[in-house]
């Protein structure tokens, strides 16, 4: 009489439970949605984005600078002192400049008493010919009393008639030489006397000489004895 085996109804039902775990464990297995491979987001972002490009060297080089820009930035640095145009030199000593020349008299044509003048100009001489040689006057006005258009030249004057002749001459400078031989404003009266001769007319304010149907009449300052004006004009 074979004996029972103790084991079979054990294996017996071992098998089943096992064969059922290995199912459940394949059907899990093949449920289970597959594992997409790991993508990196960055990745991702970059090729979707577009490409960042390097500009050429001209592009990021200055701007051209405009003519107003030039000059606004030139006459700024001139200021500052950066550039220095036409600038005068103030270290180089000052001079004054000098003055116009006087007009001179000719020897000949100096106070004589056959020929009495002043400034080498003989009354009666026509307007165009003394502006002619003196120029262009400093000031010009009218003596309404007398009527007479007078030219000042600033160191003498002369006036003429309506009749456009020479009337008179007035010196008042002690800058120019009147053409009376060396005689000066400023000058004393014994000078006068001595390179004039003795005048018609001697007193302590006047020291007159008559020629020709002149008369040349130098004032005195009876302070200091000295030649304060000297005048030509008609002795009517």
């Amino acid at each position: 009489m074979a004996m029972n085996n103790p084991l079979k109804p054990i294996l017996t039902l071992c098998v089943p439970v096992a064969f059922a775990s290995f199912l459940v464990a394949g059907c899990q297995q093949s449920s289970a949605p597959a594992t997409k491979p790991t993508t990196d987001v960055s990745t991702h972002i970059q090729a979707e984005l577009p490409m960042e490009t390097t500009p050429p060297v001209a592009a990021i080089q200055a701007p051209s600078t405009s003519p107003a820009t030039e000059d606004t930035t030139k006459h700024e640095a001139q200021v500052a002192g950066i550039t220095k145009v036409d600038q005068p030199d103030f270290n180089q000593a000052y001079t004054t400049p000098k003055p116009s020349a006087k007009p001179k008299v000719k020897a000949e044509d100096a106070y004589q008493q056959e020929k009495p003048t002043l400034m080498g100009l003989k009354l009666g001489t026509a307007k165009d010919t003394v502006l002619e040689r003196f120029g262009k006057a400093k000031h010009q006005f009218t003596m309404e009393e007398d009527n007479i258009e007078v030219f000042d030249f600033t160191d003498f004057s002369v006036g003429f008639n309506p009749k456009g002749t020479l009337e008179f001459v007035d010196v008042h400078s002690v800058d120019i030489d009147p053409g009376l031989h060396g005689l000066r404003l400023g000058q004393s009266v014994q000078e006068a006397l001595h390179i004039l001769g003795k005048p018609d007319t001697n007193s302590t304010y006047v020291l007159a000489y008559k020629a020709q149907g002149t008369l040349l009449k130098l004032d005195i300052d009876p302070h200091d004895n000295k030649i304060q004006s000297i005048k030509l004009f008609g002795n009517n």
